[in-house]
């Protein structure tokens, strides 16, 4: 039996390793592109891959991933064709790890339900809606409740501002709560405001100080969860220092978009996938 999801993302905290998560942009044609970048992404030893819903009124995002977006809406492209081609990469490659990520408005449109059952049928084990309120407004329409009944967990999102609530202020009793909530793993913004796009420098202080606050307090509420850096990512560099010095696990997604859609080889995608998580080994 696999182990979950968090336990392997411990497991490598154990052995001094990050791990690397890669989301699949749904670029034209589907599913042949998204077919083609998972089998680059599985033969590179990427450890969870997210699969994008599309929104209708995709304006939250960073320029690639905006772009993107809209170029699915244009093309009609929306949660069908996703949760299709989450079916065919589940089938294809039954020892990897993939995840739906997407906004509640693109799930209403499918029905809450329908992505629950969804989900699980294809035996998914973690998802991604980064604007559901689970915490701020208590879980209002029941989704995490009923993805935990399918043994499905849901990631948290968590702010370096958030990290620097004092105690017992609102902020830092919300801090606990988010913490507390943490299943899976968590995402902490690298990037202000959870901008996406390539970005050329971090606050690795920053950081650091944000996962030892989180830490503290999962120590304090007995909740161990990993930690996963978000938002901008780019360079085997920032991989290294954000893994091995700040000591979180990584995410990235405009890096790879930008290398598909500029029209580079093969090959030269294999070698900076490979470099990524060589990075953080």
């Amino acid at each position: 039996m696999k182990p979950t999801i968090e336990e392997k993302f411990l497991g490598l905290e154990q052995e001094h390793k990050g791990a690397v998560i890669v989301e699949i942009p749904m670029l034209m044609p589907v599913p042949k592109t998204q077919l083609e970048v998972a089998d680059m992404l599985v033969k590179s030893g990427i450890d969870l891959i997210q699969v994008s819903v599309p929104i209708r009124f995709p304006w939250m995002y960073g320029t690639r991933i905006l772009d993107i977006q809209k170029k699915a809406a244009q093309n009609d492209v929306g949660w069908k064709q996703s949760f299709e081609v989450l079916k065919q990469l589940i089938e294809k490659y039954p020892q990897s790890e993939f995840m739906p990520v997407g906004f509640y408005g693109g799930l209403q449109r499918m029905g809450q339900d329908n992505y629950v059952r969804r989900c699980s049928d294809l035996g998914i084990r973690i998802v991604d809606v980064p604007d559901y309120p689970l915490v701020h407004d208590d879980d209002p329409r029941g989704l995490v409740k009923e993805l935990r009944k399918n043994a499905i967990d849901y990631v948290e999102i968590i702010s370096t501002n958030m990290t620097k609530a004092p105690k017992g202020s609102d902020g830092y009793n919300n801090l606990v709560h988010v913490i507390e909530n943490c299943h899976g793993f968590c995402f902490l913004l690298a990037s202000a405001g959870g901008k996406t796009g390539e970005k050329a420098s971090f606050d690795y202080d920053g950081l650091f100080e944000a996962k030892s606050k989180i830490q503290e307090i999962q120590k304090m509420v007995g909740r161990i969860c990993p930690i996963v850096a978000v938002c901008g990512i780019s360079t085997p560099e920032q991989v290294r220092i954000l893994t091995k010095q700040v000591g979180l696990h990584v995410m990235f997604g405009s890096s790879l978009f930008t290398r598909i859609m500029n029209g580079d080889s093969r090959d030269e995608i294999m070698k900076f996938l490979q470099s990524m998580k060589e990075a953080a080994c």
